[in-house]
């Protein structure tokens, strides 16, 4: 019987106590995870699906060791704010553990991230040092730089052994630090707001995310995880939590320093055969339209399937060509974990579960009461030990989300039924003030998504100064097919009231802004539609 991640976490934090001669306690997530690659030396712990390039568990492991001792000699002190950015390649995880192994706040940021960002990102975080690709050295010296951080040392990921050698790093006698309070101490500094807006950074701490790693995999049968493929880059959260379970759990992780493209997404499905992953509905809708037989979905036992709203047809379709287990995740950033015991063969379809017994649950309404009534809906508070601590030096963004006891208002609309399980209907953030009325665009977009040549739609709400707001939408056609327009602005009157008709009209898209992650972009798609030419109804 293999074992649980809770009886795995304590095998291995009291292993690494026994080694470095401290009390378990003591022993952080930095610890598991170096104790996990030690204890299997020889065992496969990465994989670059694009170079086929590969790596053995003592190998991260010494390069690790020997960067976190060069980064501890330079002057680097638990709490420091280190940031990473680069794509998935090989290198990529030695600062990623380093950081983890001492105690330092990681930030990891997507390597194409806008020159804007970064000056506002690192004005915020106040980086001490930059671990970045060779191509990206200008742009991350202009943000430093826009902030008067000209001292901060930016390190390329080709150059990374120069440093060490400079520094004198070594895994000789490495020991990973222990003398700091891993209650206060941020383990992540995570960028948040994903399509929407801005991002700001979301404060992990290190006891925080043990709690985090533990919670995620909990639900997860421990005989299916073998090999994990990864499809982001590390400012994304599932990819954050891949990485550090990796040694953990454990299991091989497969990922590319390439963007995923679907060519090599299939190349990496069918020459590595892996058994786990996470993917947006959007990503489910595209192998559905594959054409058969391009790639063998059998080797998946487990997909974890979050960021947006599923469709129940895209869910029976993709089940026809994987047997995976499904697990139909809600969840935010913020959150770090999935907060509901979902369960593929029990849990009724639309639903995100029925309450887990650790977390305490709350639906709020509009005047600020609690909804005790089923079927009645409410913003979701939630209340636990792996939730994110505030966001860094923004107060005001950290009071909005979370009361002085400690409950975390997720934005997130949802009812329950009579059995306890809980229905997600909307982010109040995305809801769009048409008048005196709020006006749904996950409801006008499964609304529109029932016209037959119609592949993807996004609906957002722009300003008009009559209305407040109005709801447009971006429409992409199915395999080139003829809409006309007038056909989706009847079908949206004939299920819709008339404050909640497309009164901003709509537009044609080639294709969609996607995040890192996999979502649409709803922020890119109302510049679009801003620029666009709209068609509005006729009557």
């Amino acid at each position: 019987m293999p074992e649980n991640i809770e009886q795995r976490v304590n095998k291995l934090r009291i292993k690494a106590a026994q080694r470095y001669n401290i009390a378990p306690e003591r022993c952080h997530v930095g610890h598991l995870a170096l104790e996990g690659m030690l204890e299997r030396p020889s065992a496969i712990c990465q994989i670059d699906g694009a170079t086929n390039a590969q790596e053995t568990n003592i190998s991260v492991a010494t390069r690790s060791m020997r960067l976190a001792s060069a980064m501890k000699n330079a002057g680097f002190k638990p709490g420091d704010p280190i940031i990473i950015s680069g794509p998935n390649h090989l290198d990529l995880a030695i600062p990623y553990y380093a950081c983890h192994f001492m105690g330092y706040s990681m930030c990891s940021i997507d390597p194409s991230a806008e020159i804007s960002d970064l000056k506002s990102l690192y004005g915020n975080i106040q980086p001490k040092i930059v671990f970045c690709q060779k191509e990206n050295l200008e742009k991350n010296k202009e943000a430093l730089e826009a902030n008067r951080l000209d001292n901060v040392e930016i390190v390329a990921f080709d150059d990374m052994e120069n440093f060490i050698q400079k520094h004198r790093g070594t895994e000789v006698n490495f020991k990973p630090s222990s003398d700091f309070d891993q209650s206060k101490t941020a383990a992540w500094y995570i960028l948040t707001s994903g399509s929407t807006g801005l991002p700001k950074v979301a404060i992990i701490t290190f006891d925080t995310l043990l709690n985090g790693v533990i919670e995620w995999w909990l639900p997860t049968r421990q005989d299916v995880i073998h090999m994990n493929m990864l499809m982001t880059s590390t400012q994304w959260l599932s990819s954050l939590i891949y990485f550090i379970s990796s040694s953990i759990k454990p299991f091989v992780r497969l990922q590319s320093s390439q963007p995923v493209s679907p060519p090599l997404l299939v190349h990496m499905i069918n020459t590595y055969k892996p058994t786990s992953t996470a993917w947006t509905p959007y990503l489910l809708a595209r192998f559905v339209q594959a054409p058969a037989k391009v790639v063998d979905l059998s080797c998946f036992k487990h997909i974890l399937v979050g960021g947006a709203p599923s469709e129940k047809h895209i869910i029976e379709e993709f089940k026809k060509l994987c047997d995976a287990e499904l697990h139909l995740c809600y969840g935010m950033t913020e959150l770090l974990v999935g907060c509901f015991d979902y369960n593929e063969k029990t849990t009724p379809f639309g639903s995100s579960g029925k309450p887990f017994s650790k977390y305490r649950y709350r639906l709020v309404d509009d005047e600020g009461q609690e909804v005790t009534e089923p079927h009645k809906n409410g913003e979701l508070w939630v209340k636990g030990d792996a939730f994110f601590k505030g966001y860094l030096n923004n107060e005001k963004e950290t009071k909005e989300m979370l009361t002085d006891d400690g409950w975390l208002k997720t934005g997130d609309i949802f009812y329950r039924d009579e059995n306890d399980n809980y229905f997600f209907v909307e982010r109040k953030r995305l809801l769009i003030r048409y008048l005196t009325t709020w006006v749904s665009p996950v409801q006008l977009e499964q609304i529109i998504r029932q016209h037959p040549s119609v592949s993807e739609v996004c609906v957002v709400g722009l300003s008009n100064p009559q209305t407040m707001e109005y709801p447009v939408a971006a429409i992409l056609k199915k395999n080139g097919n003829v809409v006309e327009p007038q056909e989706i602005f009847d079908l949206v009157k004939k299920e819709m009231p008339e404050a909640k008709h497309l009164h901003g009209g709509l537009f044609f898209v080639e294709g969609f802004p996607m995040t890192p992650s996999g979502k649409v972009h709803r922020s890119k798609v109302a510049e679009m539609a801003r620029q666009s030419e709209r068609v509005f109804s006729l009557n």
